[in-house]
């Protein structure tokens, strides 16, 4: 059965945010501080592509992370390659400014693309999110949390709750008014209060200030 998408969704992110809102006066109060979750998934990169601009994009700020960004597509003139491109310039791939891992996690993807082992998004849409987690952690240098950014942000899976995230465990703290910091154990099972919408309460931590 397919799962719940959020893919221009207002009707759905509205539900969502009405269900938080209702757990407690602090989910009331950041809901209204922040307002309608406007959360889209992106489709516009196919899942090949979108988990090389992920990998890219790990542990970097956007500003150097668009900046690498760059320097690969120009490595390829200005286009995202094919897998077969990135065979040919693999030697090169570091140039960009991408480290030796990032190298190699975008090379193994770049195998799994050329061997038809990502599925498309038409492929993804009837699959679990704890199978497409077991898929994607198997390529190189692909986490459980890149996985689960894919899962919010390009298959826009709504019941997603990346607990390892630092920011979300330290804005959970905050709502809370917690002492003590969050383990991401501890935040799984206090989320399991919020599903079946628990990206939108991760998207909703994130824009807490």
């Amino acid at each position: 059965m397919q799962e719940s998408i959020l893919i221009g969704s207002e009707e759905l992110c509205q539900e969502g945010a009405t269900f938080l809102s209702l757990l407690d006066d602090d989910w009331n109060n950041l809901i209204s501080q922040i307002g309608a979750c406007t959360l889209k998934a992106d489709q516009n990169l196919p899942p090949y592509q979108a988990l090389v601009k992920s990998v890219i994009y790990q542990q970097l700020h956007p500003k150097a992370a668009n900046t690498i960004l760059g320097k690969f597509l120009k490595l390829f003139n200005g286009s995202f390659p094919t897998a077969n491109n990135i065979f040919e310039k693999k030697y090169q791939l570091k140039e960009c400014g991408l480290s030796k891992n990032k190298c190699l996690s975008i090379l193994d993807i770049a195998w799994y693309e050329k061997n038809q082992l990502i599925p498309s998004y038409v492929n993804l849409l009837d699959m679990k999110n704890e199978n497409i987690i077991e898929k994607l952690t198997a390529i190189k240098g692909i986490g459980k949390w890149t996985a689960e950014m894919f899962l919010i942000f390009h298959l826009g899976r709504i019941d997603v709750m990346p607990s390892s995230d630092l920011a979300l465990r330290n804005r959970y703290r905050t709502l809370k008014s917690l002492e003590e910091n969050i383990s991401p154990k501890d935040l799984a099972k206090v989320a399991e209060l919020w599903s079946p919408f628990r990206s939108i309460a991760a998207w909703y931590l994130w824009k807490a200030t």
